[in-house]
């Protein structure tokens, strides 16, 4: 990869990490159940991709297995949901948001074992720096039963979305990013809907304003945030495209100051900001060309 499309992937994942962030926030804006807002960023953001993905399908052959593995993908993606955006309901948005992008770690385990990419040494300092911001940030409030179960689910989602972004990375090599989106943004959406049907959830019923959420996570986080990610995995390593989500933290808790009133506390500020450093250093060896 030259130069210049390294600045173009750099900036379209700067962009989709500043998208990511607004999720936490929406989800807190909402008065449905995790799941209901869930299915409905997933089914609407499936529906965005459904024409380039028809339009694309007629270009591109898929295999038997890679159909097979986005529908695996799809399920991990809706788990990594029900889990991450449950959790909301039990601790801070910085805690959440801190403990589902802990998912480097799993994604560097599994692509060592299954991708066989070994990130350098340089990455591996950095994502460890990275991820001990994290946990100072996950550990400056005073820990509950409730808030635990919080960031249990937090940590239960970011292991989900570390596969998801696995199984992204091999799929993506043949696979176009609209057809890709469509797959596993649709099969998310239909299993999140099996989940709602077998707990008895309402499917209407909602406000005006929750409506409005339900679309905008679609269109920001979702569109706008994860199909940057699911479109960078083209190009670059799932470790290090699962390293730049690291600035989720940073861009959530300083949404969550200003919309919800929740001010982050010194040591929270302190750990978004070794977080940030810690992804420096992952990026290094892109920018020096090692990758």
């Amino acid at each position: 990869m030259n130069m210049q499309s390294k600045q173009v992937v750099t900036l379209a994942l700067i962009g989709g990490v500043l998208g990511i962030s607004t999720s936490a926030i929406f989800i807190r804006l909402g008065d449905a159940p995790a799941p209901v807002m869930a299915f409905y960023r997933m089914f609407f953001a499936a529906l965005c991709f459904l024409p380039g993905a028809i339009r694309q399908s007629r270009r591109v052959k898929i295999s038997w297995q890679e159909v097979g593995l986005a529908l695996a993908a799809g399920m991990f993606l809706a788990l990594h949901f029900l889990l991450w955006m449950s959790s909301l309901a039990y601790t801070s948005v910085a805690s959440s948001v801190v403990l589902v992008t802990t998912h480097p770690i799993w994604v560097y385990l599994i692509s060592v074992f299954f991708l066989k990419e070994k990130p350098t040494t340089m990455m591996w300092l950095g994502l460890a720096l990275a991820l001990g911001g994290g946990l100072l940030v996950a550990t400056a409030q005073e820990l509950g039963e409730t808030r635990l179960v919080g960031d249990f689910l937090a940590l239960g989602g970011a292991m989900m979305v570390a596969i998801y972004l696995t199984l992204g990375r091999k799929l993506r090599q043949n696979l176009p990013v609209s057809l890709y989106s469509a797959l596993v943004f649709g099969t998310a959406s239909v299993f999140i809907a099996l989940y709602m049907w077998f707990r008895g959830l309402p499917w209407f019923g909602y406000s005006g304003q929750t409506w409005l959420v339900f679309f905008a996570l679609a269109l920001f986080p979702t569109v706008l945030g994860h199909n940057t990610l699911n479109w960078a995995l083209e190009f670059l390593p799932a470790t290090m495209v699962s390293a730049t989500v690291l600035g989720e933290p940073l861009g959530a808790s300083l949404l969550a100051i200003v919309v919800l009133g929740e001010v982050p506390g010194g040591r929270e500020i302190l750990g978004s900001l070794i977080t940030l450093v810690g992804i420096l250093l992952v990026w290094r060896p892109l920018k020096n060309g090692e990758v």
